[in-house]
């Protein structure tokens, strides 16, 4: 009898153990909106808004955190309050930080956060740049700048711009094609694209991601839904 409960002992802390090394997620977050406090935080899968959340937790005196296991990694979006303020997460392995810096949220920690909030940080100073432009056009036009000169200029850098910013979206894309950041950022182009012509469809930009995608990206279920539907 000895030797069973010795037995029973020693493989309880050895799943003990097991589950303890099983790939696990921990979110801290900190904000700095005290309308926040006491709200709920909901993860949800994205472009599934409306299923059972992934996790949550209550905002208490501007900090909140959660856990749980990393079955596959994926990207999830982060509802925050009941004004509908959200941001995009990819739920991995490891220690993720989040913080709401009123004007801007910020999350790091992990090796995909990190690369996914680089890439938007980079895109977003080129897209301030381009909203910029207007501002740029009336300081021209008050400064007696000639209205084809003005037209010539704005029109080379908005150009630049827009290249710029495709090139930084393509590139991530295709350098992604082996994990959730590749295809998650492939199907918002797929949206923007839907919600600017009003209708499934493609543009070039879409079409030499897909035409240079391996095969197994381009076999993904939702990505499938939406190039059936373009062809339609």
């Amino acid at each position: 009898m000895r030797r069973i409960l010795n037995f029973a002992v020693g493989l309880g802390a050895m799943l003990l153990a097991l589950a303890a090394c099983s790939p696990s997620y921990n979110i801290t977050g900190t904000s700095l909106q005290s309308i926040y406090d006491g709200d709920m935080v909901y993860l949800r899968p994205i472009g599934s808004e409306d299923e059972a959340a992934v996790d949550s937790c209550k905002i208490v005196h501007g900090a909140f955190s959660m856990s749980g296991p990393v079955d596959s990694v994926m990207c999830v979006r982060m509802f925050i309050g009941n004004a509908g303020d959200n941001i995009p997460i990819i739920l991995e392995e490891g220690e993720i930080t989040v913080m709401d810096q009123v004007y801007a949220m910020k999350v790091e920690g992990t090796p995909l956060n990190d690369k996914f909030y680089a890439f938007m940080t980079e895109r977003d100073s080129l897209l301030t740049l381009l909203k910029d432009l207007p501002r740029k056009e009336s300081s021209m036009i008050l400064a007696g700048y000639d209205h084809d000169e003005i037209l010539r200029n704005l029109g080379e850098a908005e150009g630049t711009l827009r290249m710029a910013i495709d090139k930084l979206e393509t590139d991530f894309v295709t350098s992604n094609y082996d994990n959730v950041l590749g295809l998650t950022y492939f199907l918002v182009l797929c949206d923007n694209a839907y919600q600017q012509f009003g209708y499934p469809t493609t543009t070039p930009q879409i079409e030499e991601i897909y035409s240079r995608a391996p095969e197994d990206f381009r076999q993904h279920m939702y990505l499938l839904v939406y190039m059936n539907l373009c062809e339609v």
